[in-house]
């Protein structure tokens, strides 16, 4: 036996309209500075670079030197030590392709040559509590 729940008139929950959070305008979470790469270190990090992808050897502009070693979304830092310049082919797939382990690999050796014993992939990681 099955009941017919159309006979029972259950009314709908009123609408409600949700308010969109708004930010404090110019304010930053302090995690989201830090990840960021300001153009000044673009600058440094393409200059280091010689104007080149580190993969593929191609010529590409200032802005491409926006490539993250470690990841924003893991808290990698906004600093010249984790980040590199890769054209937009490259980095889609160090970022999200077939070849993420190889590929970051190669960068990591690569930031491992400049920088010698200094790098360390934990100076690369955003901590809130030091």
């Amino acid at each position: 036996m099955s009941i017919d729940y159309s006979k029972f008139p259950f009314p709908k929950p009123p609408k409600t309209e949700k308010k969109k959070r708004q930010p404090i305008k110019g304010k930053k979470h302090t995690q989201t500075k830090k990840t960021d790469i300001d153009s000044k270190t673009k600058v440094i990090v393409w200059e280091r670079d010689k104007h080149k992808c580190i993969f593929c050897g191609e010529y590409v502009d200032w802005n491409y030197a926006c490539c993250h070693y470690i990841p924003r979304s893991a808290g990698g830092l906004g600093i010249p030590q984790n980040i590199f310049t890769a054209c937009e082919k490259c980095h889609s797939k160090q970022d999200n392709g077939f070849n993420t382990i190889e590929m970051t690999k190669r960068a990591e050796e690569y930031l491992k040559n400049i920088y010698g014993k200094e790098w360390r992939e934990e100076d690369l990681i955003y901590k809130k509590y030091k």
